[in-house]
């Protein structure tokens, strides 16, 4: 029977995550990749002097998909991590009556503020600040379940 209880709080924390996932993906896409030659219209050919031109336009185009990436990965990183934190911090306070559930949300709430630092790759310090924050839900989360039962 243990074995079954840890498949189902993997099964809830696996759907959690998938549930932010998804969530960010359909509420709030992510920029599309531009098509410069739909956008300029075909390329010209290599002895064509326009083909400079055309190049270039195109790396402006690629250059301000790129900036609008990087703000779409840290409006993500603003979204999943504190959601995350919340997660994981309501499933250590209800891990006492429903330590299954409870477990699947901490579990969760962790792999959803993971996945914070991972879409466009983000510069060093949103990472600093995201795996600080983990670590500290994680000091948090074991202090509650692991030591503060021994007082009570």
């Amino acid at each position: 029977m243990g074995a079954l209880k840890v498949i189902y709080v993997l099964a809830i924390a696996a759907a959690l995550i998938a549930l932010v996932v998804v969530g960010i993906n359909t509420f709030y896409p992510a920029p599309e990749s531009p098509d410069c030659h739909e956008l300029l219209g075909p390329k010209p050919d290599y002895d064509n002097p326009a083909v400079e031109q055309w190049d270039q336009d195109c790396s402006e185009i690629f250059d301000a998909y790129w900036q609008e990436v990087v703000v779409y990965g840290g409006h993500v990183f603003l979204i999943a991590l504190p959601l995350g934190v919340v997660i994981a911090v309501v499933g250590a306070f209800i891990q006492r009556r429903t330590s299954i559930f409870g477990a699947g949300l901490i579990v969760g709430g962790m792999g959803t503020m993971i996945f914070a630092l991972t879409p466009y790759n983000p510069d060093n310090t949103p990472k600093f600040i995201g795996i600080a924050v983990i670590l500290a839900v994680l000091i948090f989360v074991g202090y509650k379940l692991f030591f503060s039962r021994r007082r009570g």
